[in-house]
């Protein structure tokens, strides 16, 4: 069993039910609880049937989790445990300067304060090809009428 955790982890979901209403549906079902954050569920292949409950604190994740592990849900008994990693909405109430997706995803992570972007890189070639092109002379040229 995992750490006591903010986020629950719903899985053995009927997987014939639309996101939004599954996604309705579990708000209203663990709402008396406590207040929930945030309710994660997609229709992946990866992540059918699966969903993510994202309560304000603890005791209410404890109690919904006691109270409807095991309970069927759209013809489906539900196997709810705590999630293993913090979800992000918790680290967003927690650190108001959390950027999601930094860490152990795909996400590519924001430029490092000593290293420029790659646009100021390219302007900076541009201007250094400029210094070292040779000036052409300017001709004034007067118009003879």
């Amino acid at each position: 069993m995992t750490a006591p955790n903010t986020t629950l982890y719903i899985k053995n979901l009927n997987d014939r039910i639309t996101k939004d209403e599954l996604r309705a549906q579990l708000y209203a079902l663990f709402l008396p609880y406590g207040p929930i954050l945030d309710v994660v569920a997609l229709k992946t292949t990866k992540m059918r049937g699966q969903a993510f409950v994202v309560f304000q604190d603890l005791a209410a994740a404890t109690s919904a989790m006691r109270a409807w592990n095991g309970e069927f849900f759209y013809d489906k008994a539900m196997h709810i445990e705590y999630a293993k990693t913090k979800s992000w909405a918790t680290s967003k109430v927690e650190d108001p300067n959390f950027v999601p997706g930094i860490g152990k995803t795909n996400l590519p992570a924001p430029p490092k304060p000593g290293k420029r972007l790659r646009e100021e890189d390219a302007e900076d070639r541009e201007a250094k090809k400029r210094e070292q092109e040779p000036m052409e002379e300017e001709v004034d040229m007067e118009a003879d009428d």
